[in-house]
């Protein structure tokens, strides 16, 4: 008996959106219980209900505080969002969300629980970590994380099949950008590098046009909305989501249009205000230089040039933007492909890896025959999009430790990340090492893993740790230590020591989610229990 074909699931910054392989092997977008291609991530608190989507996002200037947006932005860290006395985590939130969109297209697909969820190239290991926590959350049984851009790539090799054939994908969504180089050949399709930003998206240009607006608002009725002498906290919070939709409505307007009037009201005093296209890309062009040093480092880091390039793929709603285009085709010498609906591209591609490891796992799919033969032959590999290491002593080495026991160069005695793992590696990934300790006497081995691209451990982020207790006393300096890393393709991270001498070791997968979600146990629960239309 053949079973759904499983979701691909893109959840975004600021929309999301929902596709299935279909029989006929075709990668299509679920439209939501509204009719619509893609859903707002936007989440409104409302009593026992969570609503998500359109109304909650249009509650925004009433509401202001009821209402979580742009969530995204703040996986795998330490925020939340504190609700009748229960304090929701960004993957808390983000599974309300997923639960939305499950159950949207349950009603279409029927009783499908399986998917694959898509994050951001340059998404670190605790974000991906929070992001699959959220799915599980929501219900949804998760095949595989795949990387935004390497999504959109294989929506658009799909079609395609191209043979011998470098392209770049240009990932501009809402909140975050990703770049990403890779190789086709046939049936295989090859991440070199990828490198980005997960806080820079269309909700920095929208902010462009906000402070606009705040100076000519001043400039007219000398009212400045964001003193907060003017307003009481309420008023300010009010207008500001106020005219962040208008901005928002401006900045599309100007990707048809050459200029746009926004009507703007704040304490009851009324301004109509034009905005040209040419203002816009002057005011942006931080942003736009941000964009171009991205991809220009991207290539370096992949060993290509502009000339290599065999296609561009622009993807994300952000790309829409005139000047971001141009910002491209001025590096590329060619305008971006937009052939797959650059909203739609990720989660058709994330379709498509879902059917494959459906397929994969044995899974009794209803599918053309030349759809699935590709799809069962279809790999991709992707890299690692940070540098993993382990904190070590640059110590002078002693008789048994050997010169390779420090990095070359470097002063004696310094805390140093020494890296195991370097960024753009590809997947999976297997490294080991040895390493000395330092002191007599040591009963503890504490080996820190960090995430991060400078040698100062400062400058890291610190993801967990591997310890190695009950040692025997009176074990002499420069005990050998073997640290093994793993990386796997769905960039699962696993750390282990072992102490050679002894033979005692310890290992950990890390695991971030939990070190976040506070209280965890009550908004979990909460999740499970709160109504989500």
């Amino acid at each position: 008996m053949s079973e759904p074909t499983a979701l691909g699931i893109d959840l975004g910054t600021t929309l999301s959106v929902v596709a299935q392989v279909n029989q006929g092997g075709l990668p299509v977008v679920l439209p939501n219980a509204e009719g619509a291609p893609t859903t707002p991530s936007v989440v409104l608190f409302d009593g026992d209900t969570a609503v998500v989507g359109s109304v909650a996002r249009e509650a925004l200037a009433a509401e202001p505080e009821l209402v979580v947006q742009l969530v995204k932005r703040h996986m795998g860290s330490d925020w939340s969002f504190d609700y009748h006395g229960i304090s929701y985590a960004a993957d808390h939130v983000s599974a309300i969300i997923l639960r939305k969109l499950l159950a949207g297209a349950q009603t279409l697909a029927g009783p499908v629980s399986q998917a694959a969820v898509t994050v951001p190239a340059y998404f670190d290991d605790p974000m991906r970590s929070a992001t699959r926590r959220a799915a599980e959350l929501a219900g949804i049984q998760v095949l595989g994380l795949l990387s935004e851009p390497t999504a959109a790539a294989l929506a658009f090799g799909y079609e395609r099949r191209p043979t011998g054939a470098t392209g770049v994908v240009v990932d501009l969504g809402g909140g975050t950008f990703d770049v990403t180089v890779m190789d086709y050949d046939g049936d295989n399709l090859a991440v070199r590098a990828t490198g980005g930003d997960y806080y820079l998206g269309g909700a920095n240009f929208d902010k462009v046009l906000f402070d606009y607006f705040v100076e000519q608002f001043h400039a007219a009725h000398g009212l400045d909305i964001n003193d907060p002498d003017a307003l009481s906290i309420e008023e300010c919070t009010q207008i500001s989501h106020d005219w962040l939709m208008r901005a928002t409505t401006a900045k599309e307007a100007l990707t048809a249009r050459e200029r746009t009037t926004v009507a703007l009201q704040a304490a009851g005093l009324l301004l109509r205000v034009e905005v040209a296209r040419d203002a816009f890309l002057t005011r942006s062009r931080a942003l736009l230089d941000e964009v171009s040093d991205k991809i220009l480092d991207v290539m370096k880091a992949a060993d290509v040039t502009p000339q290599d390039v065999d296609f561009v793929l622009a993807v994300g709603g952000s790309t829409r933007i005139p000047a971001v285009r141009q910002c491209v085709g001025e590096i590329f010498g060619r305008e971006p492909d937009t052939s797959v609906r650059p909203d739609e591209a990720v989660a058709l591609g994330a379709a498509l890896f879902a059917a494959q490891r459906q397929l994969e796992q044995g899974g009794a799919v209803r599918m053309d025959d030349r759809a699935r033969d590709y799809l069962e032959n279809l790999t991709i590999t992707d890299v690692a999009a940070h540098t993993l290491g382990i904190t070590v002593f640059d110590a002078e080495p002693g008789p048994a430790a050997g010169a390779d026991s420090r990095p070359a160069g470097s002063a004696s005695g310094r805390q140093l990340m020494l890296p195991l793992l370097p960024r753009n590696a590809p997947l999976p990934f297997d490294a080991r090492q040895s390493f000395y300790t330092m002191r007599p006497d040591e009963r503890r081995i504490l080996v820190p893993i960090l995430e991060g691209e400078s040698l100062d451990p400062e400058l890291c982020r610190r993801i967990g740790a591997v310890i190695i207790d009950g040692l025997p006393p009176f074990r002499p300096e420069h005990q050998e230590v073997l640290v093994t890393i793993q990386l796997d393709r769905d960039g699962i991270l696993r750390v282990a020591a072992r102490d050679v001498a002894t033979g005692l070791a310890a290992s950990t997968t890390i695991v971030y989610a939990d070190q976040h979600a506070s209280p965890g146990a009550a908004a979990e629960n909460a999740v499970r229990a709160m109504t989500v239309r």
